[in-house]
């Protein structure tokens, strides 16, 4: 399991940078990526929340009918938006203690190298398509508080920096709680 980096903290603006060779050392970061995912009980991980500047993202969650699905992503990148979109109300493991909604593309086309380093393709809607986005944003320095206007994102920094001092905050479960 690897550590979290609560935000605020300055890994959140940085530009990870594209895997070159998928090896046993990726390999390795993806498979711990997915146990501390499991181990906070969260539907997603960009590699900045365990303080890694590596283009890489795991994800687990059920679809509609429950079954329960993986994602261990190199290099992912968003190939097609919808123009429709949907607004959710969005947190992270490592943003205690604020959530804030973020309108984003309803469906969503993500290419990526799995974990051998073949190609894939996912094809996302709904929930896990706002996954997808939200973790493929930290790659990109960005983060679910930029999406806020400027008062609310300097409110909901101060409460971040706030909770940071006074330790983490208990889990409280939520309708999308992923505790496989």
């Amino acid at each position: 399991m690897l550590n979290l980096v609560i935000a605020p903290d300055p890994i959140y603006k940085t530009i990870c940078t594209k895997v070159t060779q998928v090896d046993d050392t990726v390999r390795a970061t993806l498979d711990a990526m997915m146990a501390t995912l499991r181990a906070f009980h969260a539907m997603g991980m960009g590699a900045p929340m365990v303080g890694i500047t590596q283009r890489l993202v795991v994800v687990e969650m059920e679809d509609e009918a429950g079954a329960l699905h993986s994602y261990k992503m190199v290099n992912p990148v968003i190939a097609e938006r919808s123009a429709e979109t949907s607004t959710m109300e969005e947190s992270s493991i490592t943003f205690l203690g604020v959530s804030a909604p973020v309108t984003r593309s309803g469906a969503v086309t993500v290419e990526s190298l799995d974990e051998h380093g073949a190609p894939q393709t996912v094809h996302a809607t709904g929930l896990l398509a706002v996954c997808l986005q939200h973790e493929i944003d930290y790659l990109d320095g960005k983060t679910f508080i930029d999406y806020q206007p400027p008062v609310k994102r300097d409110m909901l920094k101060r409460k971040m920096e706030k909770q940071k001092r006074n330790g983490p905050i208990p889990h409280i479960h939520g309708a999308h709680c992923n505790h496989g």
